[in-house]
């Protein structure tokens, strides 16, 4: 599992899955390619479930611990 100080955030593409910090899943939707933020929709979070169907949410780089293969 890559770290958010090895992971480019610029190379995440649309569709591709992260693990987060607080162990929530979720997916790429956009990457407005400014390498702090990228927009995702939740597959999972083990903590606030009612996120998953809540559409799309900004995420911050150090909240990003790698890519889900």
């Amino acid at each position: 599992m890559s770290d958010n100080k090895t992971l480019n955030l610029m190379e995440l593409a649309p569709g591709m899955r992260v693990s987060l910090a607080d162990g929530a899943t979720a997916e790429v939707v956009e990457n407005p390619q400014d390498g702090s933020w990228i927009i995702c929709r939740y597959l999972s979070h083990p903590t606030m479930p009612q996120l998953v169907a809540s559409g799309e949410h900004p995420i911050f780089a150090t909240d990003i611990e790698g890519i889900v293969q």
